[in-house]
């Protein structure tokens, strides 16, 4: 099990996932990009690897000539590609994606907070990805896909051995804001979603929460909110380092994964993380405190 962070790592711990595979990758990610991990993929199809990939069909901000240069891009690696199931494009009114970032081999998956774009690996954020060999998470990371790949439910054991979105990541995520002790606390974006706000609210001075310098308005009162009850709040620079990750860190559990603190994300989207532990709880805090220097 390893813990890479963003932009050190590069796309080096995916590569290794891929080149690691002895019959299958599937890849399950908002979207996929970065031209080294495609070429791996190349590679993995060439010798013989099934390759499966899903990935979000409208993903925010982004154009459809955009959307149809990556998929051409996908497809000229020889994999099969899905387009994320319906209930992850739409709730209701409700916009919904599949936003999880994992990467999975027969006896191996990574699963983090990084597109599989150029300025998640290597380049201009900061991010988490977490590669492990735990046969639980690896079959549960599995069971996923193939759940979304043929469009059914994920089964109900996955929810208990991963952080899961639709379904159970708040109430985990809470759970994990509200152990004993301080808690640091990163995320792309903070809300809105009353449950972890009163969550965090209740830490008092015991919270740190790092975001980044672009929160919109809607967040910027929920960061006034949070200071209202004394939680220590920062913004990081978009420059040179953009705030991407979401992280928890406490002193006896950690999460790692893509799912934000908002309604969405934790409600409609597809998100995937992890509830770490051991000495991956000191290497998350050390570098939450060099950011939390960086920042304002």
């Amino acid at each position: 099990m390893s813990l890479y962070i963003e932009p050190h790592a590069g796309p080096a711990p995916i590569i290794q996932v891929i080149r690691s595979a002895h019959r299958e990758v599937s890849a399950g990610v908002y979207y996929l990009t970065d031209r080294p991990v495609l070429n791996a993929l190349r590679a993995a199809h060439a010798r013989g690897v099934d390759v499966r990939v899903i990935i979000e069909g409208k993903p925010f901000g982004m154009k459809p000539w955009q959307v149809a240069r990556e998929v051409k891009a996908i497809r000229e690696t020889g994999a099969t590609l899905h387009y994320a199931p319906y209930r992850f494009t739409s709730h209701g009114s409700h916009y919904a994606f599949l936003h999880e970032k994992m990467l999975c081999n027969g006896h191996e998956c990574l699963v983090g907070t990084a597109n599989m774009d150029w300025s998640a690996l290597g380049h201009k954020n900061r991010e988490y990805l977490y590669v492990t060999q735990n046969p639980s998470v690896v079959q549960a990371a599995n069971a996923v896909f193939n759940a979304d790949w043929n469009n059914q439910r994920a089964p109900a054991y996955a929810h208990r051995v991963l952080v899961l979105s639709p379904g159970t990541s708040a109430a985990q995520l809470i759970a994990v804001i509200s152990q004993p002790g301080p808690v640091s606390i990163e995320s792309e974006e903070l809300g809105p979603y009353a449950p972890t706000l009163d969550a965090i609210a209740a830490k008092g001075h015991l919270a740190r929460v790092l975001l980044p310098a672009s929160i919109n308005a809607e967040e910027k009162r929920d960061v006034a909110f949070l200071e209202s009850h004394g939680v220590q709040v920062r913004l990081l620079p978009v420059k040179p380092l953009y705030q991407h990750s979401k992280a928890i860190i406490g002193r006896h559990e950690a999460f790692v994964g893509s799912e934000n603190f908002s309604e969405t994300s934790l409600e409609w989207n597809r998100e995937m993380g992890l509830l770490l532990g051991g000495s991956d709880i000191g290497v998350l805090q050390a570098q939450f405190d060099k950011d939390w220097e960086a920042a304002r």
